[in-house]
């Protein structure tokens, strides 16, 4: 039997680390599950939280998941089917990884004979989907446009965003199983797919342009190119005032686009996960070891954020 494939995709912060978490708490045996989790930047706090859990990680960070990073991508899934033969495979590819790449390295030849896709889901956030294809539209419409299903994120607290959001995301793409319910409610068999087929090969026209099976890029730009990170030390105590202030000063100062920023801090309190999205600001106590601060974002300007974060 072949192992299946669960691709779970989402642009950045929309909410797949949380998803993959409860799966794998609610659904997958350790023991028939390996997580690959690829994260654009140097800080990876999700493959520690997945660890803890008793899964089986394999970690590419040394950018996304992408062409230009195919050859590794695919040995990886070659390795883990070799070392774990597990039931099933969890990618977790960055926020600003492509779908369509992903989806074609899985499909090459080499593992098409032991492994096959059997769901690709996209998380997106109700709040910012507008503001992303905007933005960022070739990153954000692909993943939107290669999913079999769509779960929205943040529709509990942003119930009045919840129709916008499908209705935009229905025109991208109108095949796509769309989950709108609140995630306690989420009927995860019906997410990964219950008893469907497999995610069926594209046969539409001009698809071997956009699903490259050669492993050549067939894409107009890499997210390398699109998208930056800067990742600071901060081995000094910080506050929840003092992290505010600072992305506010970074919103105001404009040294670069902040998407997204993530890390563990020191607090007066101790350890402290940061999660933060413009104008959103979380942090989580955890045990993890505090430090460091990964941004994501364009046009970032490392000397003006360091001295913004006071990096010491």
């Amino acid at each position: 039997m072949k192992t299946d494939i669960y691709i779970i995709s989402g642009f950045l912060g929309a909410g797949k680390t949380t998803l993959i978490d409860r799966l794998l708490r609610e659904r997958f045996d350790p023991r028939e599950t390996v997580v690959i989790e690829n994260d654009f930047g140097e800080v990876s706090l999700d493959t520690s939280l997945i660890r803890s859990g008793g899964f089986a990680v394999k970690e590419l960070s040394a950018g996304c998941i992408c062409c230009s990073l195919s050859g590794d991508f695919q040995a990886a899934i070659l390795e883990v089917l070799r070392e774990f033969s597990p039931k099933q495979i969890l990618i977790e590819p960055s926020g600003v990884g492509k779908l369509s790449d992903i989806e074609s390295a899985c499909r090459s030849p080499k593992i098409a004979d032991t492994a096959r896709i059997r769901r690709r889901i996209t998380v997106a956030d109700v709040v910012r989907c507008r503001m992303y294809l905007d933005n960022f539209g070739e990153f954000y419409e692909d993943q939107i446009q290669h999913a079999d299903a769509i779960l929205l994120s943040r529709t509990e607290q942003n119930p009045d965003q919840v129709e916008r959001a499908k209705t935009l995301l229905t025109a991208m793409a109108p095949k796509a199983q769309l989950f709108a319910q609140a995630w306690e409610s989420l009927d995860l068999s019906a997410l990964l797919g219950g008893s469907a087929a497999p995610a069926a090969d594209c046969h539409e026209e001009g698809c071997r342009h956009r699903h490259p099976h050669d492993g050549e890029c067939g894409h107009d730009h890499s997210a390398q190119e699109a998208f930056d990170t800067v990742t600071l030390s901060l081995s000094r105590t910080v506050t929840r005032q003092e992290l505010e202030a600072a992305f506010r000063a970074a919103e105001a100062d404009r040294p670069g686009s902040i998407l997204r920023a993530k890390g563990v801090v020191s607090t007066p309190k101790g350890p402290a996960m940061v999660q933060y999205l413009p104008g959103e600001l979380n942090l989580t106590p955890c045990n993890l070891q505090p430090g460091s601060l990964c941004l994501i974002g364009s046009g970032l300007r490392e000397q003006e954020l360091k001295r913004i974060f006071g990096k010491e």
